[in-house]
């Protein structure tokens, strides 16, 4: 891990035979990244944002949809009045990656 802030970094494209990240540097990313992203019951990057209605929420998905174009790394987003829940996992190795918490620092810097 070196010391350039994650929202910084660029995304990097993940091989299919990459293993995932070992727990315990998940850790010490998650606490770089702060701001209240937790992991979920299936490991996965999660936060939800409120909002104070139905435009900021969506305005705030458009963002992100932007972002992860950008980034060519995409996250599954729930929406719903006031509220969009941000999940973030790398799919081809099925668990989490350093572009992972790079995509995550980076949404946090645009809410």
């Amino acid at each position: 891990m070196d010391s350039t802030p994650l929202a910084h970094k660029t995304c990097i494209p993940c091989q299919a035979n990459f293993p995932p990240m070992a727990a315990e540097l998940t850790q010490k990313y998650l606490s770089e990244l702060g701001a209240d992203w937790q992991f979920n019951s299936r490991g996965h990057l999660y936060k939800p944002f409120k909002f104070k209605n139905f435009v900021g929420t969506m305005d705030f998905a458009q963002k992100i949809a932007d972002l992860a174009e950008k980034e060519g790394h995409h996250p599954d987003l729930t929406i719903s009045w006031g509220l969009c829940t941000v999940e973030v996992w790398t799919h081809k190795i099925q668990g989490l990656s350093e572009s992972d918490f790079i995509l995550a620092a980076k949404i946090e810097a645009i809410c």
